[in-house]
């Protein structure tokens, strides 16, 4: 892996070579030095985010609400993707792509419980065991509630309760715990449908397992949209926007960051940042996060007091094989 630290200008570059975790960590742990308003190199305040700090944040927040917003979006897929096929009511069956359900739906109209689509009014059960809606989509175990708060043909509003929700993702697996408002919408324009799906929560549990490595994440303060573009039945763009507060326990300590996205950022199917910008707020720090062509640039604000501290460089594949 490459690592480019860029301290100020009168301070060296140091450009090291490690394909390890850990041989990263120390080679950004050597990028000394800091820049005073007149540019000279300063010693770090006491408050500042080390280097390892800051690349563990980067990687896990440019990740972790992404991949958690994709894993909510995949369940409520599931859940509606069962509602065709249950024909009951009430039922136990085998899921199109693999694994099994236990599907339950009661509401206000027994007529509409077996049409196949949301209904205003109406409470889904379900427990899932290693289900896919079809060949080659997420996996989903556990157990869901969605109620069906307002419903059109081409917008929903839902209320979702998780409980260790576990969905499978390329990176590794989502496990979801906790209450959730959901809305969705559905705009189709000939081959081309555009699905946005818009999470509410105030309070949220996510564990990831990616790569080999277990973390458990709390959520507060989320209001997150994501936009995929189907051509053809093939996806052709995936889009992130909004905010979270995110804290967590990691080997290099544990942070509490205010996540935010400036405008739209976009993901490829294996849920790798590709292009966008993301503003992380430490209590002394404010971190800015720059994808494009493959590149991460990842600026540091010690304070913060509007100055520019330090400037790391990833690839971007490699920062987001940290996350989790």
């Amino acid at each position: 892996m490459q690592i480019l630290c860029t301290p100020p200008a009168r301070a060296l570059r140091f450009v090291l070579l490690s394909p390890a975790a850990l041989a990263l960590s120390l080679a950004l742990s050597a990028c000394g030095g800091g820049s005073g308003s007149d540019g000279s190199a300063t010693t770090p305040p006491a408050t500042a985010a080390s280097a390892a700090m800051v690349q563990e944040t980067s990687s896990n927040t440019s990740v972790v609400p992404a991949a958690s917003t994709e894993a909510l979006s995949e369940a409520i897929d599931t859940t509606a993707q069962m509602a065709i096929e249950a024909g009951q009511a009430s039922r136990t069956f085998n899921c199109a792509g693999g694994g099994s359900v236990q599907y339950q739906v009661t509401g206000p109209d027994l007529a509409l419980l077996t049409n196949g689509a949301f209904d205003t009014g109406e409470v889904y059960t379900l427990t899932y065991s290693a289900c896919k809606r079809a060949v080659g989509r997420a996996s989903v175990s556990g157990t869901l509630t969605l109620t069906v708060n307002n419903a059109t043909a081409t917008h929903w509003e839902l209320a979702t309760t998780t409980s260790s929700l576990i969905v499978a993702l390329p990176r590794g697996s989502v496990t979801l715990n906790g209450a959730s408002t959901v809305t969705r919408d559905i705009v189709t324009n000939g081959a081309t449908t555009v699905t946005t799906t818009r999470w509410i929560t105030p309070n949220f549990t996510v564990a990831t397992a990616f790569g080999g490595r277990s973390s458990t994440f709390t959520f507060s303060d989320v209001d997150r949209t994501r936009v995929v573009t189907i051509t053809g039945g093939t996806v052709t763009s995936t889009t992130h926007s909004g905010k979270c507060t995110l804290s967590a326990t990691l080997p290099n300590g544990s942070f509490t960051v205010t996540e935010s996205t400036t405008g739209i950022v976009t993901f490829d199917a294996n849920g790798v940042p590709t292009a966008g910008i993301w503003t992380y707020l430490l209590p002394h720090n404010t971190i800015v996060v720059t994808v494009g062509n493959g590149v991460a640039t990842v600026t540091v604000d010690w304070g913060p007091d509007g100055s520019i501290d330090r400037t790391y460089t990833f690839q971007i594949n490699d920062l987001a094989a940290q996350a989790g």
